[in-house]
């Protein structure tokens, strides 16, 4: 049973407690010719060796060797590794050298790792815990059988902090810490800002749920894995970065996961898909023992604190779920499977002057808001819902998970898993200080995931091992209108510029929906071979993409000035804009596919018993069959660039280097680092907006009395009227430059671990990253003719082409920008001689990140106008990233007080403070004609 109470400081400095947590232990769409590329590109990785672009390790291991008295290596000794939880064994024989090595194991423990060779006595060590990605060493002396010995000598590393596998920034949570330490949103991410480097994005918004910028970078260039299969949202819409995030949904249940990883710079060429940093999580799965658990948790606007007198609207969130495991076959095979239901009810609260709601606005009143909706009915027989100053809402969220595992033999594992999720938000309404939304305006997000894991891990032999994965991960996203289809309506009868009153569909909701299929395969062969340990592999992701999105597809209409409200009655619009498609298909999607190829080569050396190091080389290659449309009137415009060309078969290396040294003979302390570049992926939102703005799909119609048009008569229908000769003076083209690479970053790390007392240790650490290919968006539709007299480029009124306005958008690299992060941390884990019931970490960051084009916007169009800039938008140069937080402050701490064997109390806390958020001072308008 688990009591929480939570208090919220809803500034940039956050303290969560839970308190009282009770323990009772249990102990009871690809085309054709994709496809078939598909097809040979994974026979090909299957065969030769090669290498993984988004792979995540999903396993751990341990290493070590064996040896006499003399320390005379033993060949042929059996080392056996035993789950005491699931009674899954692992066997292997050491080698000539007297080495050996187990890969693939479980997460977790206890493990009994054991020694026997004949003539001599066995030996073991217990009680071991390994942690995600570990590759624990342990080394055993052996004494002869028939004489009795004083000491044999066991020696196992001390943790997954002070590890020899360990070479870059990381952090590990744990079962211990998920289950410990307070969360509201019971989300992945909640977790994730445990990490140093990592900071919540999106804080305090109720319609998106955040993400996690790593390193300094946007969150879109992370690598989020679930049991080393993908779990982003590759296309990249999300602000969480991961499915069903803009249902307001999390992309598994919390009780599903057993640890998770977050990696800023691991060396290990298996590691990778990420500039960012890489979120790897591993779940639950079932033991010899039955085991189950229930929970709920609610909270509403009672359980908030006095927020300066301003009390809160109502709203309501309701959270249960289940989990229970346990044996099919005892030690063979074992089950785990977990439920969860999720339902919110949000509050959307304005008032008008005179209302005791906390945020009121003044430029309009009751009468003229009704008089608008009166208009509506009686003109146009269309109801956009009456205002209320308070709405509600709702979320519905859905999560069933299960997994599989099964013993084939000590030398074989197999995991089979299944992640669904099924979520509704809904959204669209807007209100704020410039803005009344109507109930028309919103609509019902539906997203809807499945995701299946297959992976086996085999020992073949004492000398080599193979990890084989296949996934794939299936998507489906819709908007519906919750009331009537209606084109948008904006009637700005007011003082300001900008105030109005809106109904309608909101225009780029009126058709939006997304299917999204991807497809993985991995293959990892590791060959032992003495000092070295050898890994080829190969990571292949394919993808298929549906892309439903027309904005103004049902038409955007403005009604301003003192006369609007008589405009809107008599269908006088001052502006109007549209959408039509030229194709056949009335609201044609954007269907492609894309591949991504990875292939690598390390070997990790052990020079000494407390030094190692790991050289590793990846090629990553993207690969894009499908092209978009090719405008023949656009290459004739601009010679040497086609709609039709896109970025394909572009070859990406990235090599590394790693080191990890034991200052002293008990690994109290430890210096770790390297260099290398790591790659990434480019949310495909960015590639597909080429495939919808080709200027063949849609007639773009902005027509206005300032662009010299008059707006047609507005009858409400949501079918779009063509308005001739507008059209030819709006056609957006979006292009991706043809020597286009995905996000690629040079990281340097130089950190130092070092164990003050038995479980605390204090590390140091510096990160330095220089981008090789990050994103850069011009326009090259503008024509610069001077300079204004503070410097800015200038530039024409009249566009390179008037066919290709507002707009001509490329999407290209530049080299420029960095990040640079001091850390400083304090860690102690749970156990040990020193304070054995507490665990907790303190740390400080300081972080200095720059770029040229945060990469903030879905859309090219968004991405070039609101990217802040000095003197030249097409170059922009380098300033201070979106993403920087100059000071970081995070501190957890959990005791534990045990009032018997079964039964105790968790007491924990959480505190997080930042400062130095970067802002920019910018003109309103357009200040050089861009």
């Amino acid at each position: 049973m688990r009591v929480v109470f939570f208090w919220l400081d809803p500034g940039e400095r956050r303290l969560g407690f839970a308190l009282f947590k009770q323990e009772y232990a249990m102990k009871h769409n690809l085309s054709l010719r994709t496809a078939a590329v598909a097809a040979f590109a994974a026979l090909g990785g299957l065969i030769a060796p090669s290498g993984a672009l988004a792979q995540g390790v999903t396993t751990a291991a341990v290493n070590g060797r064996v040896t006499g008295q003399d320390l005379t290596p033993l060949a042929t000794a059996v080392v056996t590794a035993v789950h005491g939880p699931s009674g899954t064994s692992y066997s292997t024989l050491t080698r000539a050298d007297g080495r050996f090595n187990i890969p693939g194991m479980r997460v977790g423990g206890p493990y009994t790792i054991s020694v026997s060779l004949i003539g001599f006595g066995d030996e073991s060590a217990e009680a071991l815990v390994l942690a995600l990605g570990e590759n624990r060493r342990i080394d055993f002396v052996l004494g002869v059988e028939a004489v009795a010995v004083g000491e044999i000598t066991v020696t196992a590393e001390r943790g997954a902090i002070l590890s020899s596998g360990r070479t870059g920034p990381q952090q590990t949570v744990t079962t211990r810490e998920i289950e410990s330490l307070p969360t509201i949103a019971r989300s992945i991410q909640d977790f994730a800002r445990l990490t140093p480097q990592a900071l919540g994005t999106n804080i305090g918004s109720s319609e998106n749920i955040g993400g996690i910028s790593i390193g300094g970078k946007n969150n879109r260039f992370n690598n989020i894995s679930v049991d080393g299969a993908i779990l982003n949202d590759v296309f990249g819409l999300p602000a969480s970065g991961t499915p069903g995030g803009q249902a307001n949904s999390q992309p598994i249940s919390l009780d599903a996961v057993q640890e998770f990883q977050v990696a800023i710079a691991p060396f290990d060429v298996r590691q990778g898909g990420f500039t960012g940093g890489s979120i790897n999580v591993v779940t639950r799965s079932g033991t010899n023992d039955f085991d189950a658990s229930g929970y709920a948790f609610g909270r509403n606007q009672g359980f908030t604190g006095n927020l300066d007198d301003n009390p809160l609207s109502d709203f309501s969130e309701l959270q249960a779920g289940f989990r229970a495991g346990g044996p099919i076959q005892r030690d063979k095979i074992h089950f785990f499977t977990s439920g969860e239901i999720k339902q919110t009810s949000r509050p959307l609260a304005l008032g008008l002057v005179g209302s005791s709601q906390t945020n009121t606005i003044d430029f309009i009143d009751a009468g003229t808001i009704n008089e608008i909706v009166d208009i509506a009915n009686s003109v146009y027989n269309y109801n956009p819902g009456r205002f209320e100053e308070s709405l509600q809402r709702e979320t519905d969220d859905f999560k069933f998970f299960t997994r599989l595992d099964f013993n084939l033999s000590d030398s074989n594992h197999l995991i089979v898993r299944h992640n669904h999720v099924n979520a509704n938000s809904q959204r669209g309404i807007s209100r704020h200080s410039g803005e009344v939304g109507l109930p028309g305006q919103g609509y019902t997000f539906d997203a809807v995931s499945n995701s299946t894991v297959i992976q086996l891990d085999s020992r073949l032999g004492a000398a080599s091992a193979n990890m084989f994965r296949v996934s794939y991960q299936r998507q489906r996203d819709e908007r519906t209108p919750d009331l009537a289809i209606f084109p948008e309506v904006d009637i700005e009868p007011f003082d300001g510029e900008s105030e109005s009153v809106t109904l309608g569909i909101e225009r780029f909701s009126q058709q939006n929906a997304l299917d999204q299929d991807v497809f993985e395969i991995t293959n990892d062969l590791t060959l032992f071979r003495g000092d070295h340990t050898l890994t080829f592999g190969t990571h292949n992701e394919f993808y298929s993409f549906s892309n439903l999105f027309i904005q103004d597809a049902f038409g955007q209409w403005e009604f301003d000035g003192e006369n609007a409200l008589d405009n809107f009655r008599n269908g006088m619009a001052t502006r109007y804009r549209a959408s039509i498609s030229r194709l056949a298909d009335p609201y044609p999607r954007a269907e492609w596919g894309a591949m991504q190829f990875g292939f690598y080569a390390q070997d990790q050396i052990d020079l000494s018993d407390r030094f190692n190091v790991s050289l590793g080389l990846r090629a990553d290659i993207m690969a894009m069959p499908d092209p978009p449309l090719e405008n023949p009137s656009f290459a004739a415009a601009f010679p040497g660039r086609h709609t039709s060309d896109v970025p394909s078969g572009n070859v990406m290396w990235s090599p590394r280097v790693g080191f990890n040294a034991a200052l002293d003979e008990d690994r109290r302390t430890q210096l770790r680092g390297g260099t290398g570049i790591f790659t990434g992926r480019n949310p495909f939102v960015w590639i597909s907006n080429q495939y919808s703005n080709t200027g063949m799909d849609f007639i773009r119609i902005d027509c206005a009395p300032w662009r010299g048009c008059t707006p047609p008569p507005f009858t409400g229908d949501p079918t779009p009227v063509p308005v001739p000769g507008a059209e030819i003076a709006t056609t957006e083209v979006n292009l991706t430059d043809t020597n286009f690479k995905f996000p690629q970053a040079w990281r340097t790390t130089i950190g130092v671990d070092r164990e003050l007392r038995d479980g605390l240790v204090l590390t140091v650490e510096g990160i330095y990253t220089k981008n090789v290919n990050d994103i850069l968006y011009q326009d090259l539709s503008i024509r610069p003719e001077g300079r204004t007299s503070d410097g800015r480029v200038l530039f024409a009124d009249d566009p390179v082409d008037r066919e290709f306005s507002p707009g001509v958008f490329l999407l290209g690299n530049t080299n420029q920008g960095r990040q640079v992060q001091f850390t400083t941390q304090l860690q102690k884990r749970f156990g040990g001689d020193f304070l054995p019931n507490m665990f907790g970490s303190l740390a400080y960051t300081w972080t200095d990140a720059t770029d040229v084009n945060s990469g903030q916007s879905s859309r090219a169009i968004s991405n070039f106008q609101y990217n802040e800039i000095g003197v030249d938008p097409n170059n922009p140069g380098e300033g201070t990233a979106d993403f920087e937080i100059k000071h970081r402050i995070i501190a957890s701490l959990s005791q534990r007080i045990a009032w018997s064997e079964d039964v105790g109390t968790t007491i924990t806390a959480f505190y997080e403070a930042r400062a130095g958020r970067p802002f920019s001072w910018t003109y309103f308008g357009d200040a050089n004609n861009d």
